[in-house]
């Protein structure tokens, strides 16, 4: 669910904030020579966009550490950056 409009400034902050923080995350593993496989990259998308539909769907209240639907969307969007950046650089195609 790529290039998911985003409806209000708070929405886009939490947006930009997700994909943030899996960018920094991305950068701390490259430079320590990790690399995390094309297997999990796309669990973890799954993961983050199932936490989004559950998120925008749900009317209950939430308390504790949930993250709104557009921080997850964030976090999709930027794994899937880095997945096709990856497959880019490893030749494995898209």
């Amino acid at each position: 669910m790529q290039d998911t409009p985003i409806k209000n400034s708070t929405d886009e902050q939490d947006y930009q904030a997700g994909f943030a923080r899996v960018m920094r995350y991305a950068e701390h593993a490259r430079l320590r020579g990790w690399r995390i496989s094309d297997r999990q990259l796309v669990h973890e998308i799954l993961q983050s966009e199932r936490a989004a539909n559950i998120r925008e769907q749900s009317s209950l209240p939430i308390f504790g550490e949930m993250r709104s639907a557009a921080w997850n969307r964030g976090r999709a969007d930027a794994l899937r950056t880095l997945l096709r950046s990856q497959r880019e650089r490893y030749g494995k195609g898209v």
